[in-house]
C-alpha cells in the first residue's frame, strides 16, 4: 500500500520550487511570491458547527458513536466516505478560480496514528493528504500541512478533534508523540515542491508561552533531522509570538511565525466596519516586528463573515494588506455548512450548500443512513460567495466608503461612592467612575486593556478581606463593545498590575470565563469555559486555599465553573467594569454586592 501511495505523489505534476528569503517567499529568479489561499476546514478535523449538527460535541463522538454501534472497521469505512465526500476533486479549481494558490490542509493525528498504537503509522496513514496535495497541486494550488490536532489536544476546544483535553502539554508521551509523527510527515514531503511549509500545531492557545516553545523546540529538531530546508511555522499565543525569540539568534533556519486574526468575531470589537478598519491599522505594526526578526509571516486564518462588517469587499481589504507586506494568508474556510442553504448575510465558506442542509442523528440513524448522509455531500449543490469572488477577483477594485466610527466614551461625570468600597483603576488604565443608582444598584464605568497575559488593566471596585468570604453580585446590563469587554468578579493578592488573581467573568456575548493568573507575574490563562450562558448572578467562595467560581440565573440556583488556589491571607475583591480598549469607557450595572465573612 505505501509503495502505492509514494507513486501517487510522483505522478503529481510538480509546482515551481518556492523558497525563503528574509520574509518573503520567492521563486527561483527571487522574485516575491504572494501566496494566498483559504484553509480545507471540518474535512479532517470535523468541527460540529459546520456541518449544523446538534447534540454533537466533536469528531471523537462522532467516531466514538460508529464504533459502539456498528463497530471499529466499520467507523472507519464511513469516516473514508466522509473524507472521500466533503472536499472532492470538483472543489480545488473552484478555490483556484478565487484567484487563490494556496491552501492550508488541516490534518487529525488520527489520520496517521492510533492511539492504542503510538508510534506505529497505519496501513493507509497518507491516503487522504496525498490526494489533498496532489489535487492542490494539479489546480496550481501550494499547500500548507497544519497539525489542527495534536496528540493530547493543544486546547479545550472541539477543533483539536476531542474537546475537553488540553493534555499535550502535561503529557510527556504526547510530546513524544508528536515529534514523532512529524519526522514522518517531513520525511514523506520533504522533496515534494508543492508543499510550502509544515504548521506544528494549530492555535495552541490552552498552552502557556514557556509551553508553547517548549513544544515547538521538541518538534523543529526532529523535523531537521530529515528535512533541513522546509519552511516551519511556530504559532503564536492569541497576542503576539514575542516568547519564541529572534528565530536567527535560536539558530533556527526557514522558520516562520503565524498568528489568526478574527476582529469582531474574537476579540477587538464588535463585528462592524469601523472595527475591521481598526485592525487593517495595525498592519504597520506588525509589519515592524517581521523586520525586527526577518522571517515569514502566516495569518493561518481569517474572515470577516459578515456583509454588516465589510463583507466581501473587507476580505480584500484584508488580503491586499496582507500581501503588500509578503505574509501568507489563509482565509477560514473553504467549505462551510448552512443551515437554511445559500449565503444569506453571513458567511464563513466561500461555498456553502445551496439547499437547506440535511439532517441526522448519529445516535439513531442507520448504517445505510449515515453513510448516504456522507456520500451526500460529493453531490450536494454549492452556491459560490459571489460576493467574495467578485472583490478577490477584480483587478483595481474601488472599495465603498468607510462610516465613521462611533464616538468614544472617554469620560464620566459619575463619580459616586458606596460605603466601604474602593474604586481603583488598576495599572493607571482610563479614569473610570461610578454612579450609585439607589436601592442597591450601582453602574460602573471602566476601560482597561484586559485582565490577562502579565499585566491587568479595568476598574475594579474593590475591598480587602482575610480568610474566607462569600462575594455574590446580581449584573444587570453586560459590558457592551469588544467581544472581550468583561463585568464580574475578581479576587487578586494586590492592586498590582501582575499581581495573582482568579476573575470570574462573562462576555458581551453571553460566555463564561474562570481566568487565573496562579502566581505574581506568570501568564493568566482560561481554567473553565461556558458557552452562551448569559448568567444573572455571580459568585465567589473561599474556603481555605481553594477558591471557587459559580453563576446562577435565579441567585439560588449556583452551577460551579472552577476553581482555583489561593495562598495569601489577605485578598482584594469586588466586581470590575473592562472595556478591552483603554481609549474608551464600558458601563456595566450591578445590584446586590455583597461580602460576607465566613467562619
Amino acid at each position: 500500500m505505501l509503495s502505492i501511495l509514494a507513486a501517487t505523489v510522483a505522478l503529481a505534476s510538480p509546482l515551481p520550487q518556492l523558497y525563503v528569503k528574509g520574509q518573503n517567499i520567492v521563486d527561483a529568479k527571487g522574485k516575491r511570491v504572494i501566496l494566498k489561499g483559504t484553509n480545507l476546514g471540518n474535512w479532517f478535523v470535523i468541527e460540529p458547527w459546520m456541518l449544523n449538527l446538534s447534540g454533537i460535541s466533536d469528531q471523537y463522538q462522532i467516531e466514538s458513536i460508529l464504533t459502539e454501534r456498528f463497530s471499529e472497521a466499520e467507523k472507519d469505512r464511513l469516516m473514508d466516505i466522509y473524507h472521500a465526500s466533503w472536499i472532492t476533486k470538483r472543489d480545488f479549481p473552484i478555490i483556484k478560480s478565487f484567484g487563490f494558490n494556496l491552501v492550508r490542509i488541516p490534518m487529525n493525528y488520527r489520520q496517521f496514528e492510533d492511539d492504542r498504537k503510538p508510534f506505529q503509522l497505519k496501513k493507509d496513514a497518507w491516503k487522504w493528504l496525498d490526494f489533498a496535495i496532489d489535487q492542490a497541486e494539479k489546480s496550481g494550488l501550494y499547500s500548507i500541512l497544519d497539525m489542527h490536532g495534536a496528540q493530547g489536544g493543544q486546547s479545550v476546544y472541539d477543533h483539536t478533534g476531542q474537546s475537553g483535553q488540553n493534555k499535550l502539554w502535561t503529557e510527556e508521551q504526547n510530546k513524544k508523540r508528536l515529534a514523532w509523527l512529524w519526522t514522518q510527515i517531513a520525511k514523506r514531503y520533504k522533496s515534494r515542491s508543492a508543499v510550502v511549509a509544515y504548521d506544528a500545531f494549530n492555535e495552541p492557545y490552552g498552552g502557556t508561552k514557556p509551553q508553547q516553545v517548549e513544544v515547538f523546540n521538541r518538534v523543529l529538531p526532529e523535523i531537521r533531522k530529515v528535512d533541513p530546508n522546509k519552511l516551519v511555522f511556530a504559532h503564536g499565543h492569541w497576542d503576539n509570538f514575542f516568547h519564541y525569540g529572534n528565530p536567527k539568534a535560536n539558530g533556527w533556519k526557514n522558520v516562520g511565525f503565524q498568528l489568526h486574526w478574527y476582529p469582531g468575531l474574537f476579540g477587538n470589537g464588535s463585528p462592524t466596519v469601523p472595527t475591521q478598519m481598526k485592525h487593517l491599522s495595525t498592519a504597520p505594526y506588525w509589519k515592524e516586528q517581521m523586520a525586527k526578526v526577518n522571517v515569514p509571516l502566516l495569518i493561518g486564518e481569517m474572515n470577516v463573515v459578515f456583509k454588516a462588517a465589510g463583507g466581501g469587499a473587507m476580505m480584500r481589504r484584508h488580503f491586499d494588506t496582507y500581501g503588500s507586506n509578503g505574509w501568507l494568508t489563509t482565509m477560514w474556510s473553504y467549505r462551510a455548512g448552512s443551515e437554511t442553504g445559500g449565503h444569506g448575510n453571513s458567511s464563513w465558506g466561500m461555498v456553502t450548500n445551496k439547499k437547506p442542509s440535511r439532517k441526522i442523528d448519529f445516535k439513531t440513524a442507520s448504517k445505510a443512513q449515515i453513510e448516504a448522509w456522507m456520500r451526500g455531500f460529493a453531490t450536494d449543490e454549492l452556491e459560490i460567495n459571489t460576493d467574495l469572488k467578485k472583490w478577490l477577483t477584480v483587478k483595481n477594485p474601488v472599495f465603498p466608503p468607510i462610516p465613521p466610527a462611533p464616538p468614544k466614551v472617554v469620560s464620566t461625570p459619575h463619580q459616586d461612592t458606596i460605603p466601604n468600597w474602593t474604586a481603583t483603576d488598576l495599572n493607571n488604565a482610563r479614569k473610570g467612575g461610578l454612579h450609585n443608582l439607589g436601592n442597591g444598584k450601582f453602574a460602573l464605568f471602566g476601560a482597561g486593556s484586559d485582565v490577562w497575559g502579565k499585566s491587568d488593566q479595568a476598574r475594579f471596585l474593590q475591598q480587602s478581606v482575610q480568610g474566607d468570604f462569600q462575594l455574590t453580585v446580581h449584573l444587570l446590563e453586560q459590558p457592551k463593545g469588544e467581544q472581550y469587554a468583561k463585568a464580574g468578579l475578581m479576587a487578586r493578592e494586590s492592586l498590582d498590575a501582575n499581581s495573582a488573581m482568579t476573575l470570574l467573568s462573562v462576555f458581551p456575548d453571553g460566555g463564561v470565563q474562570l481566568a487565573v493568573r496562579e502566581t505574581t507575574d506568570a501568564e493568566a490563562s482560561g481554567k473553565a469555559e461556558l458557552t452562551g450562558e448569559s448568567p444573572v448572578w455571580f459568585r465567589l467562595i473561599r474556603q481555605g486555599s481553594t477558591l471557587t467560581g459559580s453563576i446562577s440565573k435565579d441567585g439560588s440556583s449556583w452551577q460551579v465553573v472552577g476553581t482555583s488556589t489561593v495562598k495569601a491571607k489577605n485578598l482584594f475583591v469586588g466586581p470590575i467594569a473592562l472595556s478591552h480598549d483603554d481609549s474608551t469607557l464600558t458601563r456595566v450595572v450591578y445590584e446586590d454586592l455583597q461580602l460576607l465573612r465566613l467562619p
